[in-house]
């Protein structure tokens, strides 16, 4: 807020990751259910679809899931687009809250296809309100996103 980041009161704000988009979700480690994470992370996508296939955790991955979903495999394509569906409710609803002009999402999820994306700008702009109109992009830093997003806001944020 005002040029500078905002973490908050106790330092949490914009855990987006952990905004509750399903209540009767599934459990998340944080211990909330139907987190935009817990529906919407590679990891925990993988997890999803390992259980409902019979396999052990290990044996799948968030790439492998995107790639059965695109082979039309049933399990990994539902999965897929309940993610999608949940991360664009909970970025629809950031939007509404804060009216970016523009969303930047990485991360390996960002890899799930054209399918996947449009799925994720459909619904966050179906949840956002009509006068809320944003971009939804890739980021430029792919997998590296994260990373810089932590060194710029470690730069950002006034020492205390």
């Amino acid at each position: 807020l005002g040029g500078r980041p905002y973490r908050g009161a106790s330092g949490m704000a914009g855990e987006i990751g952990h905004t509750v988009v399903d209540p009767n979700g599934p459990l998340c480690l944080c211990g909330k259910r139907g987190c935009v994470e817990r529906l919407a992370s590679g990891p925990y996508m993988a997890q999803d679809v390992a259980a409902a296939r019979g396999l052990s955790p290990e044996q799948v991955t968030g790439e492998l899931v995107a790639k059965w979903a695109e082979m039309g495999e049933e399990t990994a394509v539902a999965i897929l687009e309940r993610g999608a569906r949940a991360l664009g409710v909970g970025l629809g609803n950031v939007a509404n809250l804060l009216n970016p002009s523009r969303v930047i999402l990485g991360g390996g999820v960002t890899k799930s296809g054209k399918t996947w994306w449009q799925l994720v700008r459909q619904t966050a702009q179906a949840t956002a309100l009509p006068e809320v109109q944003f971009a939804l992009l890739p980021a430029a830093l792919d997998d590296d996103a994260p990373l810089w997003g932590a060194v710029a806001l470690s730069l950002l944020t006034p020492e205390t």
